[in-house]
């Protein structure tokens, strides 16, 4: 399924978080609320923390949530105050670091989920060397064959002729998703959640994986 965004915002339901948002299961979809809601990062298991903490940094509007668990150099998706979607990789994942990298004083990033997996970047595919050393993909195998990568459901969020797009791919392997989304010509594209982390409700379909991270989105009309 490939969604044509037109305006997206990041959703955080970790009671713990300032002002957390409704769990992705009770946002509205439809006339009163998004057009699509859909899970962000994979979470971490963390012993004796609920909800499991996201694999990356979480920002809204404005306000730094947390740093999350290997986010330092993976995938993320920023949004800008004027509503510009940027598809691209972490440099850091504090504060400082994120309204460093994302932020002008014009146009300040407004939020921010990440702790993807970084597949393409500048119409290239990114290398398992990349994914296993700088974004920690790793295990025996890691990198585009690591776990989260094999054969499943998986949640997308790239950029295809300046477009931000996302995605949920079935029964696909990172390694087929990232030849799949290059031969369409995406520029960037993040691996978002897999398997029991996926939740997608566009109205229609529903995918009921637990998350506590995820992004609520408007589609082009």
């Amino acid at each position: 399924f490939i969604y044509v965004v037109d305006t997206a915002q990041v959703l955080n339901a970790n009671p713990w978080a300032r002002m957390a948002d409704l769990p992705l299961q009770h946002q509205e979809v439809g006339s009163k609320g998004f057009d699509v809601v859909l899970s962000g990062p994979d979470s971490f298991l963390e012993p004796g923390a609920w909800p499991r903490p996201p694999m990356g940094p979480v920002m809204r509007d404005g306000h730094h949530d947390t740093e999350g668990a290997r986010g330092n150099f993976r995938g993320l998706v920023a949004v800008l105050q004027d509503g510009t979607i940027v598809v691209d990789r972490a440099d850091g994942s504090s504060e400082k670091d994120l309204v460093s990298r994302f932020s002008s004083k014009s146009n300040p990033v407004r939020d921010i989920c990440g702790g993807g997996a970084l597949i393409i970047a500048n119409g290239k595919k990114v290398g398992d060397m990349d994914l296993t050393r700088d974004q920690l993909y790793g295990g025996a195998p890691g990198g585009i064959r690591s776990r989260s990568m094999k054969r499943g459901v998986h949640v997308l969020f790239g950029i295809r002729k300046g477009k931000a797009v996302a995605a949920v791919c079935w029964s696909k392997s990172g390694q087929s998703i990232r030849e799949d989304f290059l031969a369409m010509r995406f520029t960037a594209l993040v691996k978002f959640s897999t398997g029991s982390d996926v939740y997608l409700n566009d109205g229609t379909y529903l995918l009921t994986g637990i998350n506590a991270v995820g992004f609520g989105i408007q589609l082009k009309r």
